[in-house]
């Protein structure tokens, strides 16, 4: 397929819009139109641009993003670049030089060899101006942005906010990147800016994720929200919590409904396999659950009754409890219920997997499989991580 057809929009990209609490919402689900956001973003920048990905790749999409970058750089816009050190891997300075001869600044989340290696940097953030962020699941990678008819590409979303409290988030990447550049990063220094920064009451909330000794903001949040939810919907690439929020969730199922979305394609056929071993303890309880059939799936989207999280935090252990993750919630009750109609609408690309199908199609061989898959991304994983970051 020829390069310009796979970023090719379409008339199915018209997004998702919504004015709540002074911010203007936007939801853009196509890769193409995905991308179009975050170069529609970076052009339009008047005065600064802060930007965070985990991935940022030498690829077509990866210099098309770098161009427009220097383009804002020579256009007198402050530029911030910084990348995850473990996903993108040691940066290609050679890569990077032209942004940075144009006068960006550039640095790399990248904790020193040892105990500390094993933290990941998760959050994609574009701030523009303070007053405009785009978040999301997805990496600035053309696998990210390609068009639906693609079967190599991530299926995917993002969200556009443009208001006041984008301020606040501005505040949190200048705070993250002096600790990045600083001569020795501590982790409760880190732990420190994520909760300093995290918003503990208000319809929209930035919550931020990451190595807490007891539960982070984000995930107290979520917590506290499938707690007492009624209606819950969940779009999630990778799904291996622990078993207390598999009961919260097969509870939800039991006095409403519980609806879970999850990826039968992926990079990782561990996590595919780590999720199905949890289905059976949430069908148990009256939860419905879905896989996405067409292509890989990499959203990350949580409903629960008018409380809507969209970012780039999974519903997994290293999501929940030790990545940097960022996550913006919304209450409202009218974006709710078109988030929901959104999720309705991707049913009919899913396969149900009811309990009777599951139980039947779920031999011993493949239960095996799917536990000790669930035991590696879901135990061994997050404790070794754990121990080792406690000690620092």
């Amino acid at each position: 397929m020829p390069m310009s057809d796979v970023f090719q929009l379409t008339a199915s990209d018209e997004p998702i819009r919504a004015n709540v609490h002074g911010h203007a919402l936007i939801v853009t689900v196509s890769g193409p139109a995905r991308l179009a956001a975050l170069l529609t973003l970076i052009e339009g920048a008047d005065t600064s641009l802060r930007i965070f990905y985990y991935i940022f790749a030498n690829d077509a999409v990866g210099l098309r993003v770098r161009e427009a970058l220097i383009d804002a750089c020579n256009r007198g816009v402050k530029v911030q670049l910084l990348v995850d050190g473990f996903g993108t891997g040691d940066p290609d300075l050679q890569f990077y030089q032209p942004l940075m001869e144009a006068g960006a600044a550039f640095a790399s989340f990248h904790p020193r060899w040892g105990r500390s290696y094993l933290l990941r940097n998760h959050q994609k953030m574009a701030i523009a101006d303070k007053r405009t962020v785009l978040l999301g699941g997805a990496n600035v990678a053309q696998s990210y942005f390609e068009t639906e008819s693609t079967a190599t590409g991530w299926h995917d979303l993002c969200l556009s906010v443009e208001g006041p409290n984008v301020a606040q988030l501005a505040r949190y990447f200048d705070l993250l990147s002096r600790w990045i550049r600083s001569d020795k990063p501590k982790i409760r220094t880190l732990t420190a800016i994520l909760a300093r920064k995290s918003d503990a009451k208000g319809p929209l909330r930035w919550l931020f994720g990451g190595p807490f000794r007891r539960l982070s903001p984000l995930t107290h949040a979520v917590k506290a929200d499938v707690q007492k939810a009624t209606r819950l919907d969940l779009i999630q690439a990778y799904f291996a919590p622990n078993w207390g929020m598999l009961r919260r969730i097969a509870r939800v199922g039991k006095r409403g409904t519980a609806r879970l979305i999850s990826a039968s394609k992926s990079d990782n056929m561990t996590t595919i396999a780590a999720a199905r071993h949890c289905y059976r303890r949430i069908l148990r309880g009256g939860a419905q659950v879905f896989e996405y059939r067409p292509r890989k799936l990499h959203m990350k989207l949580i409903i629960a009754d008018d409380a809507v999280y969209i970012g780039s935090a999974n519903f997994d252990m290293r999501s929940l409890f030790i990545n940097l993750e960022i996550m913006v919630r919304v209450e409202d009750a009218a974006f709710a219920d078109q988030m929901r109609r959104f999720f309705e609408s991707e049913l009919g690309e899913c396969a149900i997997i009811d309990r009777p199908a599951y139980e039947e199609g779920t031999g011993f061989m493949a239960r095996l499989h799917q536990f000790f898959a669930y035991y590696l991304v879901s135990t061994i994983d997050y404790t070794v991580t754990r121990r080792n970051l406690r000690r620092l």
